[in-house]
């Protein structure tokens, strides 16, 4: 197997074909759209076989493919779990450890647990970074970063992926937030009575945004979705000075808003998840392993110590 398949070659393989093009492939792992098809000729000849077959715009995996990622994938995880048997043995807890949340989770579960890791574990190296999720997953899958927090809302389909292990933190109910000055700011609301009303929504191509869109489809409308952000002190700003309503998880609340009304939706709840991802074999590792330990304990405490109703550890 190593003789004859390059580790870095497959890597991209897997990528490719969860991108569904060599394109978005190329984007996720900093390449040349020219390099991944170099790298997957060279692939293709060190197999004897197409891997590959175009679709229209994109590509799909042909049999052969299919088979060829199904192996990667258990190859990769091996891998991890070997680097981390060597690391419980060589060092303990302690090394480097890249961990990114998305910027709400960063600031009230991925700051708190990497305080308490510096204090307990000293030789621990650790490093964050703030993006959302569909900025961070590549980066997590080509071993830039090693735990990433994300988030996922129970109105969308969840996307599996073989090569990584998603560890559920907590749930919590989506608000929406409207005006005080708003007609409905004062009662009972539903999804369906802002059909009228300007959303203030994610940016394009965000689960926020996606999430909204869906809410609304299933409520009988299409929403309007004008503005756009995905830090929430600017959706809270913009839904205070009277722009339009937004949906708003309980962390996404981090001070008082006495212009601001939050209802819950009697006719659709929504709920958003927090999970933490890591690589699938990783979590052996000492480090990883503290550090996902630390984050779950933050979790569990943030969620216990919540004054909004509905918010729960998993």
């Amino acid at each position: 197997m190593y003789l004859m398949f390059n580790l870095n070659r497959l890597r991209i393989l897997r990528e490719v074909a969860s991108r569904g093009s060599i394109v978005g492939a190329a984007e996720a792992l900093y390449m040349s759209p020219s390099g991944v098809s170099q790298q997957m000729s060279t692939l293709e000849r060190e197999a004897g076989v197409e891997l590959l077959e175009r679709v229209g715009r994109g590509v799909r995996l042909t049999p052969a493919g299919e088979r060829l990622v199904e192996h990667t994938e258990r190859v990769l995880a091996v891998l991890e779990e070997a680097q981390a048997d060597v690391d419980a043995v060589a060092h303990g807890v302690a090394g480097r450890v890249h961990t990114c949340a998305f910027p709400t989770a960063a600031r009230a579960l991925l700051v708190p647990a990497l305080a308490r890791l510096r204090t307990h574990y000293p030789r621990l190296q650790l490093k964050m970074v703030d993006l959302e999720p569909e900025d961070s997953i590549p980066l997590l899958k080509t071993g830039e970063l090693d735990i990433l927090l994300t988030y996922e809302f129970d109105k969308m389909p969840v996307r599996q992926d073989p090569g990584l292990e998603r560890i559920l933190l907590m749930s919590e109910p989506m608000a929406i937030a409207l005006p005080v000055s708003h007609p409905l700011a004062a009662g009972p609301v539903r999804i369906s009575d802002f059909k009228d009303d300007q959303w203030i929504v994610g940016r394009d191509g965000s689960p926020f945004l996606e999430v909204q869109v869906r809410v609304s489809n299933e409520a009988g409308y299409q929403p309007r979705v004008d503005l756009h952000s995905n830090d929430f002190q600017v959706i809270l700003a913009a839904v205070e000075a009277g722009l339009g309503v937004a949906l708003v998880p309980p962390m996404g609340r981090f001070a008082e808003y006495p212009g601001v009304a939050f209802r819950q939706p009697t006719d659709i709840e929504v709920r958003r998840r927090i999970l933490a991802v890591i690589r699938r074999g990783s979590g052996g590792s000492p480090a990883v392993a503290a550090a996902l330990e630390a984050i779950r304990g933050v979790a569990r405490e943030r969620a216990a110590a919540s004054p909004f109703a509905g918010v729960r550890a998993e």
